[in-house]
């Protein structure tokens, strides 16, 4: 059995479910913002929004739009928190797959014994 190595999410090379994804916009604006800003702030603020902006559609329109319309509000939030939840997922697999960094112990172990004997040598003299 081949060993497959891990290697870079390419946007192009996605899905069409998860290209259309990456392409909703308005989500650039929070891309910016922290992990911890993003899950403690900003998105409390949207579900406390989301949630008075339901109720007022519920009550203001007539039955059959009001369930249509208030099914929207919530459809659309979700699919902008997945989209960016989507990019900050390829951003950090590409970030922690392709280090560039390989690992060759044996190497590094005799650069290390190289670069001790000059110390021997003017410790002897």
């Amino acid at each position: 059995m081949e060993k497959q190595e891990l290697k870079q999410l390419n946007k192009d090379s996605l899905p069409w479910f998860y290209r259309l994804l990456l392409r909703i916009p308005l989500a650039n604006m929070f891309e910016g913002a922290s992990s911890g800003i993003f899950w403690a702030i900003i998105v409390p603020c949207f579900l406390a929004v989301e949630f008075f902006l339901s109720i007022f559609l519920l009550v203001y329109f007539v039955f059959p739009i009001n369930i249509i319309i208030a099914g929207i509000v919530p459809a659309t939030i979700f699919l902008i928190f997945v989209r960016i939840s989507l990019e900050r997922f390829i951003n950090w697999w590409n970030a922690s797959i392709d280090t560039g960094f390989k690992w060759n112990v044996e190497r590094m172990a005799q650069e290390y014994i190289d670069s001790l004997k000059p110390k021997k040598e003017e410790k002897e003299a």
